[in-house]
């Protein structure tokens, strides 16, 4: 069923090589004597058949031939081990048939005799060429001379454990394992068999073969042997390169066993060999995966392989006898691991409708679902980092891959949690429901331009208010809320056509590289992932990998050789998701009579990379239109920004290159002075904000509120609130309230409390 070397040719018996050995001995001497008697055209013909020979001998001699192609070479283990002595003769031939052609009989009567002229040059040249074949023979002595032992040792009685340690069974085995392929005139003459376990219903051994030699052993022959399935039988790995641990099965196994038996034996056969897509690897732990119906397994590496090598889509789903849609292998953190699986029919196929904008809530630390892996875990895009700012995103796929849908997906969160959109569109009607959502939305080329740059000013905000109140890290409120920047079909504005190229990608490069930490997050949506479509700016497409998310769906084979993508992409090959689900259709004559079997599109469907992510095979939520599912009288803008009355005038006003080339006349927006505006407020000022708000305008009576009220009203840690309560109370500026622990309000006024004495 399986072999876990790669597909050798079986070694040559002891005769064979001993017929090789002796036609290398006799080459020299019989070419020499027999050409001379031939005409001039078979002379010829002679001459051109042992070029072929000579050639391979010379090549084989000066190491120009790699281990692998002479074991692919028939008698190529013959022709390794006969490097030396093969190369000597097949010289010696060569200066024969040579001193034939040049110099008739003359010159063969100087070649054999003329050892008897010393010390002439003819003379020395005759030594030389009968030590060359003297030599041959000598080097192959042991080859030609041990015919007779070897007969002795075949009819010697097979070793075997002590007579009475054996039952009938296991010494059945042993007599045919001997018998049909470890004997002389077996399958596999040499290759014994150490059997190690025998029970009623398998036994298990190991098969060695000679020190050096690889064990040809297959399950096919064993099958023979004993008249069993071949899937009965496994063969695996053993000790050392010249054994295989081997597992003979006597009765049927469960269907479980057999499946995963059958999956481990083709991995080993077909993808785990040295010519296999997963070289050196072996599969554990296979069982039933629930969220695929098929098999779920480790790919492990072998002992003496470093780290996996991530494979092809095409080429594993080729050694499985599968498709690209049927075969998922997601590499782990640990170089020596990886996920298998292996459906008979997709999870992915069928979709699953968005369950309502809820299920766009981001989790604390800013992780959205967009969908659901192949796996059953969710795919997950990070919109934001409590810690680190905000986090940039590109989507890519061809025309029909669903990115329209992915990215309305993205903006849906966007505006789920109060994130202010500002979206740019060149093409102007790639998204209307996203321009819905917009805080501003700019449509067709100039539009689109127009949305950059009130962008670019938000983020010269920013920096100024950064830089004049000292602030490290982004805290996002509602009146200073993330801004995601979106540019949809980006080559329209950044590819080298573009008229706006320098100032698009001026700006895009800029949110980049600077928006993260200042809660500005760039989002790039598009087709084609080339520098030249990207502004040829590295900034923007590494600042952009590299600082976010990553949305490969359906594309061209050259896209993941346009970037260095992430290296949880190795492996993968987006333009093999096809752009159907639809079975292969086997039949080679169309007939009318068969119904027409309309395929679904694999819209949605692809790869998505965040932070600290793998790639794994996912489908996006199916959502034709967000219309419905946003609410107009909540959309978020960026209310720190003071020129936001002016987004029009700003939004018309080129930056950048264009306004140092003179394009316009009209200033660019600069920012003012820092001010205080939107700097999120200490945890003393939101706690004393909320007992402000308690207070009794008329101050007869002291507003109290309970340390869970403030706790919530503030969100605020709790342990926060009651260290800041004890330092106010302290301080004199909170009271508790006596005799209800844990309420505390404002003292009032003195002029209050003197009125009330």
């Amino acid at each position: 069923m399986t072999d876990t070397t790669p597909a050798a040719e079986i070694p040559r018996s002891p005769t064979v090589e001993r017929v090789v050995a002796a036609a290398e001995v006799a080459a020299p001497a019989m070419t020499t004597i027999i050409l001379p008697f031939l005409d001039a055209q078979a002379t010829s013909t002679v001459c051109c058949l042992l070029a072929a020979p000579v050639a391979v001998a010379t090549a084989n001699f000066a190491g120009l031939i790699s281990p692998a192609a002479l074991d692919r070479l028939p008698g190529g283990d013959i022709l390794g081990a006969h490097r030396v002595p093969a190369f000597v003769s097949a010289i010696a031939t060569a200066t024969g048939a040579a001193t034939v052609t040049l110099q008739g009989l003359p010159g063969v009567d100087a070649l054999l005799a003329g050892w008897m002229t010393l010390p002439s040059v003819t003379g020395v040249v005759s030594l030389a060429w009968w030590c060359a074949t003297g030599y041959v023979a000598f080097a192959l002595r042991q080859v030609l001379g041990n015919r007779r032992r070897r007969r002795a040792a075949a009819q010697a009685p097979l070793p075997q454990p002590a007579a009475d340690s054996l039952t009938g069974a296991q010494r059945e085995v042993l007599e045919r394992w001997y018998t049909y392929i470890s004997s002389e005139r077996g399958a596999h003459p040499g290759q014994e068999l150490h059997l190690t376990a025998h029970g009623p219903d398998a036994w298990e051994g190991v098969i060695e073969a000679a020190p050096g030699r690889p064990v040809t052993v297959t399950p096919e022959t064993i099958s023979g042997v004993y008249r069993l399935p071949p899937a009965w039988v496994t063969i695996t790995r053993g000790p050392h390169e010249s054994a295989r641990n081997l597992l003979v099965r006597t009765t049927a196994p469960t269907v479980e066993q057999a499946q995963y038996s059958e999956l481990e034996a083709l991995w080993l056969r077909r993808v785990a060999t040295k010519s296999g897509c997963m070289p050196g690897t072996h599969l554990e732990g296979a069982i039933e995966d629930p969220a695929t119906g098929g098999v779920a397994a480790w790919i492990v590496a072998d002992e003496e392989t470093d780290a996996i090598s991530m494979p092809e889509p095409y080429r594993i789903a080729g050694a499985l006898r599968t498709t690209t849609l049927l075969v998922s292998v997601e590499p782990t953190q640990n170089p020596r691991k990886a996920i298998l699986r292996l459906m008979d029919r997709s999870p992915l196929e069928d979709g699953q409708p968005l369950p309502g904008p809820q299920a766009l809530k981001a989790n604390p630390n800013g992780f959205v679902r967009l969908g659901t892996g192949i796996s059953g875990r969710p795919a997950r895009l990070q919109l934001f980092d409590p810690a680190g700012g905000a986090r940039h995103a590109l989507v890519a796929g061809v025309t029909g891959s669903g990115k329209g849908g992915v990215l309305q997906l993205i903006c849906l969160s966007y505006h789920v949690n109060k994130i202010a959109i500002i979206y740019a569109d060149p093409k102007g009607s790639s998204n209307p429901d996203v321009e819905d959502m917009a805080a501003y939305a700019g449509t067709g080329k100039d539009g689109a331009m127009g949305a950059l740059r009130l962008a670019y000013a938000i983020l010269l905000h920013r920096i100024a208010q950064s830089q004049g109140l000292r602030m490290k890290n982004f805290v996002a409120s509602d009146d200073r809320p993330f801004v995601a920047v979106v540019l949809d079909e980006f080559a329209q504005l950044l590819s080298e056509k573009s008229e706006y190229m320098k100032e698009a990608a001026f700006i895009i490069a800029a949110i980049a590289e600077q928006g993260r930490s200042l809660g500005m997050a760039a989002v790039l949506c598009g087709q084609i992932l080339n520098l030249d479509k990207m502004g040829s700016d590295t900034s923007i497409r590494d600042n952009i990998f590299y600082g976010g998310a990553l949305v490969l769906l359906r594309s061209d084979s050259a896209q993941k050789h346009r970037v260095d993508l992430p290296d949880s992409f190795d492996g993968i090959d987006p333009s093999k998701i096809p752009a159907f689900w639809k079975a292969d259709n086997d039949t080679l004559v169309y007939d009318p009579t068969v119904p027409e079997d309309d395929p679904s599109r694999t819209f949605g469907v692809g790869y998505v990379v965040g932070p600290d992510e793998r790639a794994e095979m996912m489908r996006a939520w199916i959502l034709e239109s967000a219309a419905g599912l946003f609410d107009p009288d909540q959309i978020a803008h960026p209310a720190d920004f003071p020129g936001w009355e002016d987004r029009e005038a700003i939004a018309t006003t080129p930056v950048g290159p264009a306004a140092e080339e003179g394009e316009d006349g009209t200033a660019p927006w600069a920012p003012g002075p820092a001010t205080a505006y939107g700097r999120e407020p200490t945890a003393v000022e939101k706690i004393l904000t909320v007992l402000e708000e308690r207070r009794d305008p008329l101050d007869l009576e002291i507003g109290y509120l309970h340390i869970d009220q403030i706790t919530e009203m503030t969100q605020v840690a709790l342990k926060t609130v009651a260290n800041k309560l004890t330092e106010l109370v302290k301080a004199g500026t909170v009271i508790r309230r006596t005799g209800t622990p844990g309420e505390y309000g404002l003292p009032l006024p003195k002029s209050a409390e003197a009125a009330e004495a």
